[in-house]
């Protein structure tokens, strides 16, 4: 998996996890316009959302991971009315990927950075 800071994609409907290279290629570009080669993360989710499917190009070529939770189910943010995907912080993948529901997650506050001479 990539380090650092990268956007992050929801896709928004279920996909059939079937789904390969270039399908999850081409639903990022037609469906969400987003560049697939930009270097950004694009996940999907299943109906039952109990697999997902991360599609990211690393520079020199795709890349696709997928994972099945054994027990429960993915706690998929919700995406507004009106928005083609959502957004996740990066900060937030693995907690995704766990299954843990970060919609609950409380952060702290934000401060100013400080100012350099």
């Amino acid at each position: 998996m990539p380090s650092g800071r990268f956007n992050i994609f929801l896709y928004p409907k279920s996909l059939d996890m079937r789904a390969g290279y270039d399908r999850l290629a081409y639903l990022c570009k037609e469906e969400l316009g987003i560049n697939p080669y930009q270097g950004a993360i694009f996940i999907f989710f299943n109906r039952e959302r109990n697999r997902t499917k991360i599609f990211f190009y690393d520079g020199s070529g795709c890349c696709v991971f997928s994972k099945r939770l054994e027990q429960g189910r993915f706690k998929v943010p919700m995406i507004k009315d009106g928005e083609a995907y959502g957004v996740v912080p990066s900060s937030d993948l693995a907690l995704l990927l766990e299954g843990v529901d970060i919609s609950q997650l409380q952060r702290p506050k934000h401060w100013p950075s400080p100012e350099v001479d």
